[in-house]
């Protein structure tokens, strides 16, 4: 009889584990569908970029939980409000509250020095307090350097000891870049269904706040230019200008005069691709549009970034950045994408403008668009930017389809007034043109339990990058 009923228990659990194992299958078939197509259609470029300049924003990050760095300041659950600059524990609150439940990735500058120490003094006692490598140049230099270890890659910014210790020994600094204490960002994550006072988190990100006068005041900026012309780099990446806004109109108004008079001297033959971030200040993103845009040659940025960008600069669906929750809709951000190239971007009429490329990354897929003449393996491109999403993520290092999930529409239209269309994950790659430019569109394989969440869309714009092609003479 025991023997019986061992036999019949080890064949229970053996049909148990299959059952299990089918179950685990069948959920992630579409997934392993979309990570198989991506092996088979993401290819390099024949043209790859090898030597790089990044600026000019670099820092240390100090990652924590934000809702538990919040209860050891003796934070209560309050009001949401979107402040500008954070000058108060209250602001913080509000502020951070505010994208909480919108589940939108922000960051704000703190304005009072004392008052940031004392919250970074707080963040250090938590249980697990982590440095990272921050600054989007810095994430996205390092990106480079991991990945593609043959680019020569230089990075102008402020770097002080920790960084420097963080940073891979390929990256080339120059003495210029050093500075006695190094920069601190706090970064306060935050887990999708994490809750605080009455709000819930759609999605899983972080909201970024620092006083930062190195960075903020872009000191490197000068330096930064200077050093362009000595290294003469095929691929410019600029970033960190959104953290301007916390200063005076009138510094900010003369840093983007001196920013744009540098970029023009840029020859057209080096594209320059601008990184943006979030910013909260309309004047502010409206200046960047008018001033700066035009003048280079790619734009990366996330769905806050481009509807505010939107709103500011009275483009289409202006009012969306206001109402937008979780996943932004596919045809009202190619809309955008669109009428960016058109009102900032080359054409015959409008030699003089360098943008013919703009890429849009969110949590749950990318779209890049491109003046077709300018760039080529635009599909590899946005492909291998949502895939290196949920590897980094997942903190893994290939696609594991038992990790991630599609949150992909299964309905949905590429641009306004075009066709109901149904998601294929045999070609999750989607490609079309409109007004001219052509587009290219991949979902991203959302990570179950996102270990990192930080530097994501730093690691999406230059894995795109890499798998781009410039074509330097389209305008001869």
């Amino acid at each position: 009889m025991i023997a019986k009923s061992v036999v019949v228990l080890v064949l229970s659990v053996f049909i148990g584990y299959i059952v299990y194992k089918n179950q685990i299958s069948d959920n992630t078939e579409i997934e392993q569908e979309i990570i198989s197509s991506w092996s088979e259609s993401i290819s390099l470029p024949k043209n790859q970029f090898r030597k790089l300049l990044v600026g000019i924003n670099s820092n240390v990050d100090l990652i924590v939980p934000g809702v538990e760095l919040l209860q050891q300041l003796d934070i209560s659950p309050g009001e949401d409000f979107n402040h500008d600059q954070l000058f108060t524990l209250d602001h913080l609150q509000e502020t951070f509250s505010h994208f909480f439940k919108k589940g939108s990735a922000a960051e704000r500058a703190f304005m009072d020095a004392d008052l940031f120490r004392k919250i970074v003094s707080e963040a250090e006692k938590l249980s697990n307090p982590q440095f990272f490598i921050g600054g989007n140049a810095a994430l996205i230099g390092n990106k480079i350097a991991q990945e593609f270890p043959n680019a020569e890659l230089h990075l102008v910014g402020p770097v002080g000891p920790k960084l420097l210790e963080l940073l891979p020994k390929s990256i080339t600094i120059p003495k210029m870049s050093h500075i006695p204490k190094d920069e601190v960002h706090l970064i306060m994550e935050y887990h999708m269904e994490e809750s605080w006072g009455n709000h819930t988190a759609p999605v899983a990100t972080r909201f970024i706040t620092s006083f930062d006068e190195s960075n903020s005041k872009a000191t490197m900026i000068e330096s930064f230019f200077e050093y362009s012309n000595k290294v003469n780099p095929d691929l410019i990446i600029l970033s960190g200008l959104h953290l301007l806004e916390g200063q005076s109109p009138e510094f900010f108004n003369q840093k983007l005069l001196f920013i744009q008079n540098e970029l023009v001297k840029i020859p057209k033959t080096t594209p320059v691709h601008l990184e943006l971030a979030s910013m909260a200040n309309q004047k502010f993103v409206k200046a960047i549009a008018d001033q700066i845009v035009s003048k280079v040659s790619s734009l990366g940025l996330n769905e806050q970034e481009i509807t505010f960008l939107s709103h500011a600069a009275k483009g289409p669906h202006r009012d969306y950045f206001e109402n937008i929750q979780g996943q932004p809709e596919i045809h009202k951000i190619s809309d955008i994408i669109s009428w960016v190239l058109k009102t900032h971007g080359y054409s015959k009429d409008f030699p003089s403008r360098k943008l013919t490329r703009v890429h849009f990354h969110c949590l749950t897929y990318h779209i890049i668009g491109i003046h077709s003449s300018a760039w080529r393996n635009n599909p590899s491109a946005v492909g291998a930017g949502t895939r290196v999403a949920g590897i980094q993520a997942c903190d893994v290092e290939s696609p594991d389809p038992d990790l991630v999930t599609l949150k992909f529409p299964q309905q949905f239209k590429l641009f306004s007034g075009d066709k109901e269309r149904t998601f294929n994950e045999s070609q999750p790659i989607m490609t079309w043109k409109k007004d001219g430019f052509h587009f290219a569109l991949s979902p991203v394989l959302v990570c179950k339990q996102p270990l990192k969440t930080v530097g994501l869309g730093d690691s999406i714009s230059a894995t795109g990058l890499m798998f781009s092609e410039f074509v330097s003479d389209f305008l001869r």
